[in-house]
């Protein structure tokens, strides 16, 4: 339901007059009209708060997509009053898109930033500004949400501050409502009881849930609003409408308001559904309140996906109209409409789609996600799958035990706790000769330091004390990435890393199986101008060899050709063994190396590319059984146009070719972010992808991104390659695939949810034994 009131939203959002409810005449004012709000006005404002949060969870990046394009259309710009809440109300969306994109644009939080820095130096910021109810939805969300991500309290209390003045003034306490303001202290309904507006008091409800999730742990403020919550709560059980519904003024009887109202309506199941999923609210008393009033908004859609009957702009409660809407009641609904559905989640109701062709799909990791640059991610000892994730939802850096021979989970450990939320921070793998396993994670270049750890014994669940490799230099830039390979003849560990100072490929060595580190050294160096971070996959071609495939940089600054080179004995080669130059501790430079593709070769892209047209991307590594390597890649030709590609070495040169069509990208600002490959490490001929399209002809399919594996042989083209899915009909993505094989076991794992981008997703490594 929500997906169909979201389309027709965005469908008709430029026409939002054409739809929107108004008064009587003799009750309308100058802004009354069919004319479309200002996209930064706070009826828009209310709508994109409620849009965000189905974007989260919908599963489908064209409502944050969309969302992030009004952001950019205005240039994260607020209305021009200094202290008016409604002019704030739009810094929600920019800060709620800054938590799913990060801060890849600079102009994303200087305007709000600004705006309150100002706020808080002027000599009229303690005066009551927010002395109307409504504007407790407008304002408090974004000083509160600004406190949590500036990791300053000034914001948090100066919110406070204004929201106990607003409070004490408009607060009854015997209805435990508010009024809207103080105009109404003395007004009563025809009934004779007060009137408190449902959609004024809707605001502050919908606010307080959008608040309180945001508050520093034990704050020592948050109980004050926790009670104004739960107070509100019980007032609403006790005036809901046998309809389900709420009157447009609570406490007025069906004789005054014989319509249904559903913004008021809407904020209040959003509140409510909020508490209960949060175990604020008691669910046996609330449950019959909150899916009544549910029901309710639910009948009130019409065919179209447009909710009727919200009131339309005001101060006071009033009429609603069947044929009418406004877009802040569809950001209240779509917001109820979020909460409901985690409500059903959380209670285990059938909301799923199958989603694989296997009878036997297991769950190796809740919660887990990763990047595809650190390796290995996964390793299968003793039997049992050993799997490296990040928590997408706590920032957790976790492993999780699978026993293949039970076909169960045997628990997770939590190797470094609320770490940072980015998938980037996945940690790399390596089994030690005496059964232990070693663990390597970082930040994504925030920090100059390595953590790693190891396990005592064949105990996968019990990990020694983490410790710490710092690393020594003056630029402000970190590390990232980690990739653990051991070369014999040298008896000597590599982590191979993106450094700090360069951007490049580089590597650190233990001479311990990991127990020290040391030897920092520049491995790969990029030959384009500018600072460029050649992207490198590696794999262990043999016991003292390392294969490695890279980039010239990141596709999103330079149409990348593809490169590769074999490290052994100190040395750089070429496939066919040929001496490139032995390391001295000086990089291999992209020049170099042989390059198996050649890309656009050029920092310029059209307008609508986020990303160098013709660019190349690398995905995995594998070699086959006569030890030549096969290389996986992704080219880049629009946002909604990726291709999936192999090079490999038949023994006398390089055979590249295109395989499938990788589809549309997972979100715009990381244009080049596809689905992803992988080979089958015992036969790289067996390769399985990730694509929203039809492999074969690039036909859109109508769904999301599917897993699906084919056996390709030497004179295949895209066209003729057969394809099997081993996921279908799901109602979320099915991403980044790996296949890992050891000791006669071999296991495909993908990431199943939703992927809204690198800082922002909730997915389950889902997989199937292979045989």
């Amino acid at each position: 339901m929500n997906n169909k009131v979201a389309n027709w939203q965005i469908n008709t959002f430029e026409e939002m007059g054409k739809y929107r409810a108004l008064p009587p005449i003799e009750k309308r004012k100058n802004w009354h009209t069919r004319d479309k709000h200002n996209e930064l006005d706070w009826t828009n404002a209310a709508l994109y708060s409620g849009m965000f949060q189905w974007a989260e969870i919908s599963g489908d990046n064209k409502y944050l997509e969309w969302l992030y394009s009004i952001a950019e259309k205005n240039n994260w710009q607020l209305l021009k009053r200094k202290y008016h809440a409604d002019d704030h109300a739009v810094g929600q969306l920019y800060l709620k898109l800054k938590t799913v994109y990060g801060n890849s644009h600079g102009k994303r939080k200087t305007h709000l930033e600004q705006r309150f820095d100002s706020i808080l130096v002027d000599t009229n910021k303690d005066k009551l500004h927010w002395n109307w109810c409504d504007a407790l939805f407008m304002a408090p969300p974004v000083w509160t949400k600004m406190a949590k991500q500036k990791n300053d309290a000034k914001y948090l209390d100066y919110m406070h501050s204004q929201y106990k003045k607003t409070y004490d003034l408009l607060w009854d306490k015997e209805e435990a409502l508010f009024y809207r303001d103080a105009n109404y202290f003395d007004k009563r309904e025809k009934n004779g009881k007060k009137i408190f507006w449902s959609r004024g008091n809707g605001w502050v409800f919908g606010g307080l849930a959008l608040m309180i999730p945001d508050f520093p742990e034990n704050w020592e403020h948050t109980n004050f609003y926790l009670e104004t919550y739960k107070q509100m709560a019980n007032t609403l059980k006790r005036t809901q409408r046998k309809d389900g519904t709420w009157s447009s003024g609570i406490l007025g009887d069906i004789n005054t308001y014989k319509n249904i109202e559903t913004s008021g309506t809407s904020f209040f199941v959003f509140g409510l559904a909020w508490g209960i999923n949060q175990n604020i609210l008691d669910k046996t008393t609330y449950e019959p309140v909150l899916l009544k009033g549910w029901d309710a908004l639910v009948n009130a859609i019409n065919q179209e996906g447009m909710l009727t009957y919200v009131q339309g702009i005001g101060a006071e409660p009033g009429v609603s109209y069947k044929n009418y809407s406004e877009v802040y009641g569809i950001g209240a609904f779509l917001a109820a409409g979020s909460e409901m559905y985690k409500y059903a989640k959380k209670n285990e109701l059938n909301l799923s789609k199958n989603t694989a062709t296997h009878t036997n799909v297991f769950t190796f990791m809740k919660d887990g996600g990763w990047c595809w640059y650190q390796d290995p991610r996964a390793i299968i000892k003793n039997n049992k799958v050993i799997l490296g994730g990040l928590s997408g939802q706590s920032g957790d850096v976790k492993i999780s035990v699978f026993d293949l021979k039970n076909k169960e989970n045997e628990g997770e450990y939590i190797l470094h706790k609320n770490f940072q939320k980015d998938d980037h921070n996945v940690p790399a793998l390596f089994a030690k000769k005496d059964g232990s396993i070693l663990a390597f994670w970082a930040k994504h270049g925030t920090e100059k330091k390595h953590y790693y750890s190891s396990t005592s014994s064949s105990n996968y669940l019990d990990w020694n004390t983490t410790k710490e490799f710092n690393h020594e230099y003056e630029e402000k830039f970190g590390v990232t990435y980690m990739n653990l390979h051991y070369m014999q003849k040298e008896n000597l560990l590599y982590n191979f890393f993106r450094d700090g100072p360069t951007y490049n490929p580089s590597f650190i060595t233990s001479k311990d199986h990991g127990e020290t580190w040391g030897n920092r050294s520049h491995f790969i160096a990029d030959d384009v101008e500018g600072r460029q971070r050649p992207y490198a996959k590696y794999f262990q071609k043999d016991a003292n060899t390392i294969g490695v495939s890279f980039t010239d940089g990141h596709p999103r600054n330079y149409g990348n050709s593809l490169y590769y080179v074999e490290f052994k004995n100190n040395a750089f080669y070429k496939a066919d063994g040929t001496l490139i130059k032995k390391y001295t501790g000086k990089p291999l430079f992209t020049s170099e190396a042989e390059k198996i593709f050649i890309g656009s070769e050029t920092k310029e892209k059209p307008e609508y590319c986020e990303s160098v047209p013709n660019s190349a991307w690398t995905c995995t590594s594998a070699k086959d059984k006569k030890n030549n390597p096969y290389i996986g890649y992704t080219l880049y030709i629009n946002n909604n146009d990726h291709r999936y590609r192999v090079a490999h070495w038949n023994g006398n040169k390089w055979i590249d070719k295109e395989i499938a069509y990788a589809g549309t990208c997972l979100y715009g600002i990381e244009s080049s972010y596809t689905g992803l490959m992988d080979f089958d490490p015992e036969d790289p001929s067996i390769v399985y992808i990730s694509t929203d399209v039809n492999p074969n002809t690039g036909e859109a399919t109508g769904g999301t991104h599917e897993i699906y594996s084919a056996k390709i042989n030497s004179n295949d083209s895209i066209e003729t390659i057969a394809w099997k899915p081993i996921t279908q009909n799901s109602e979320y993505r099915n991403i980044r695939p790996i296949v890992v094989a050891n000791e006669g076991k071999k296991v495909l794992l993908w990431l199943n949810g939703v992927w809204n981008s690198y800082i922002n997703y909730n997915v389950d490594v889902k997989g199937v034994i292979l045989e």
